[in-house]
């Protein structure tokens, strides 16, 4: 499903993707979350998970790569993400999501998530 929204499964197709909604880079949530993660980024790289910033009418990134305003408006409505609202998402390799929180998720969270999801090989077979 990621395929068909913004194109971020070409992006990263073998990584899972840490969704991070906020209605802006001012938020106080998404800046204690941003904090958090760019702490430990180079260790979520090495368990596969690209971290996405998703805002509400402005430019987002997925990675490095940037995400325009009317691709972050399109996963925020495939995902259902209100208006105003902060809400962080993990969907794996598999495209199911496998964490969703209104508040900040650490960084053990992510990686217990993404630990405990099949390998790429499992994914391909089971398909």
């Amino acid at each position: 499903m990621r395929s068909n929204v913004a194109n971020s499964n070409a992006l990263t197709p073998e990584c899972s993707l840490l969704y991070v909604f906020s209605p802006s880079p001012n938020d106080h949530l998404y800046q204690l979350q941003m904090e958090q993660i760019q702490e430990r980024q180079n260790l979520l790289l090495g368990h596969d998970v690209v971290i996405a910033q998703v805002f509400e009418d402005r430019q987002g990134h997925i990675g490095s790569d940037h995400l325009p305003a009317d691709g972050c408006n399109g996963l925020r409505r495939h995902y259902h993400i209100p208006t105003g609202r902060f809400r962080v998402l993990l969907v794996g390799k598999d495209d199911q999501i496998k964490l969703v929180a209104d508040s900040c998720v650490s960084f053990e969270e992510v990686v217990m998530r993404v630990e405990n999801e099949p390998k790429h090989e499992e994914i391909s077979l089971e398909s």
